[in-house]
């Protein structure tokens, strides 16, 4: 499996549960003391991404190590902001926003995961 696709795939994952966390934060919205989550995926893969780790070659034929040879998995991070007086932290129109572009983000991954598995199966049949 290629890295494009395993980034797609974690992305995915974390679009999926950053939808989890959105839906939460919308249906506590009323709930005395709850705090917001929120998932932090992206923050996390552009640090792997560009960190300087990276192992030494001894012979060519060896695999790259470092440079983003891993990649993450998302976490859920819980917000402590307060937005009312029952120090609830959820706000409705925010949520509302993000879930739309989550939304769009999925469904954009979701397309570009179709396109990368298409090339591979076009790759392996041949043209015609």
């Amino acid at each position: 499996m290629s890295q494009i696709i395993g980034i797609m795939s974690q992305a995915l994952d974390a679009s999926s549960l950053r939808q989890k966390a959105i839906s939460n934060n919308i249906a506590n919205a009323d709930t005395p003391n709850y705090k917001p989550q929120r998932v932090s995926f992206e923050d996390m893969l552009q640090q792997e991404i560009h960190s300087s780790f990276s192992g030494k070659r001894t012979n060519v034929k060896h695999i790259a190590i470092g440079n983003g040879s891993t990649i993450p998995s998302p976490k859920l991070v819980n917000e402590h902001t307060v937005m009312r007086n029952n120090r609830n932290g959820v706000d409705l129109d925010f949520e509302m926003t993000e879930m739309s572009k989550n939304s769009l983000w999925y469904q954009s991954l979701a397309y570009g995961m179709n396109e990368e598995f298409n090339l591979l199966k076009m790759s392996i049949k041949g043209r015609g």
